[in-house]
């Protein structure tokens, strides 16, 4: 079989980062997101970069479980063994002046926490049957700390991080330390990582007092990302399981 990662979200802001991380180490891959043109623009950029390895797309609703089920089926008559699984998919709110807008609570739990728990529950049996296995949850500094609005003021209006943010970034923790415990005697890691913000070209405001409030006085970068990802899925590393890595630059220490 060919041994290979899972990346939900892959077509997302850190989707093609996980995606490098894990054809980087492994024969195959599996991208999925609900955007089909964005996946369709992934799948072609990696094939580029990756001509030699094993590539599989899949368009999907990853809220409804039928459809996880039909995609675990499909993959592992593909001959694929999905080693690691990387539960990136969010619907991340991004900062604007649209003081009207606001969040919609069962669309985003469902994406960001209850589709992790369901990717979990059914790739997680081969993974078991095998033992063997790696699950990583991205998380947030807002896994650890709570938002500081005052960074948006005057730069996105009266813009606030939804309390779904919070809520669903706490809500990995419990679930990433759940499974740690539960799937330990597989062999099956199972951490999360907490970044600090990523830099995007953000306003230079923000930028500003966000490095303010972080000791290394900058955000994150997609390297720092890469770096972690590329340690936690490495099959040599295989005694770090149930830990909140916070890539943060110090950020939730002070």
């Amino acid at each position: 079989m060919i041994e290979c990662g899972i990346v939900t979200g892959a077509a997302g802001f850190l989707g093609h980062i996980h995606s490098k991380s894990i054809l980087d180490l492994y024969a195959g891959l599996v991208i999925v997101d609900i955007n089909k043109k964005k996946l369709e623009i992934l799948y072609k950029n990696l094939k580029i970069n990756y001509p030699k390895k094993k590539i599989l797309k899949f368009n999907l609703d990853i809220t409804k479980e039928k459809k996880i089920i039909e995609l675990e089926k499909k993959i592992r008559k593909k001959l694929f063994f999905v080693r690691v699984l990387i539960n990136n998919a969010a619907l991340d709110p991004k900062p604007n002046k649209n003081t009207k807008k606001s969040f919609n609570w069962d669309k985003e739990l469902n994406v960001g926490l209850k589709a992790s728990f369901l990717f979990i529950k059914h790739f997680s049996k081969q993974m078991i049957k095998k033992k063997d296995g790696c699950i990583i949850n991205i998380a947030s500094d807002l896994s650890i700390i709570a938002p500081t609005h005052t960074i948006y003021k005057n730069v996105f209006g009266n813009f606030k991080k939804p309390v779904t943010y919070s809520v669903i970034k706490h809500g990995l923790i419990g679930l990433t330390k759940y499974y740690a415990a539960l799937y330990g005697e597989f062999n099956i890691t199972c951490n999360a990582i907490s970044p600090v913000g990523i830099y995007n070209n953000q306003d230079k405001l923000f930028l500003k007092r966000l490095s303010n409030l972080i000791p290394m006085k900058r955000l994150a970068n997609k390297s720092d990302i890469k770096n972690i990802i590329d340690f936690l899925i490495n099959k040599k590393q295989k005694f770090i399981t149930g830990q909140n890595i916070a890539v943060d630059g110090g950020r939730t220490i002070v």
